[in-house]
């Protein structure tokens, strides 16, 4: 990705930039959550949804994890 960013020099529209920013952060959040990041744009494109949105998915995984805060009298 840094290769093909360096040769091209970098986006030609705003639009083309924030797309590539959206690939970007659908990677690591992807492999994060244990899903394929292919399998999940492919997912996407098809409109197959046999993969939850990745709200859907962190909300899940969020409401899991109790993380209490420490300011709030109990």
């Amino acid at each position: 990705m840094v290769q093909r960013r360096n040769i091209s020099y970098a986006t030609q529209t705003l639009e083309g930039t924030q797309a590539w920013e959206t690939f970007m952060s659908l990677v690591p959040t992807t492999r994060k959550l244990g899903i394929g990041f292919f399998e999940y744009v492919h997912d996407r494109i098809s409109h197959t949804r046999k993969i939850p949105i990745l709200a859907t998915i962190l909300r899940e995984q969020s409401s899991l994890n109790s993380f209490g805060c420490s300011s709030m009298p109990q």
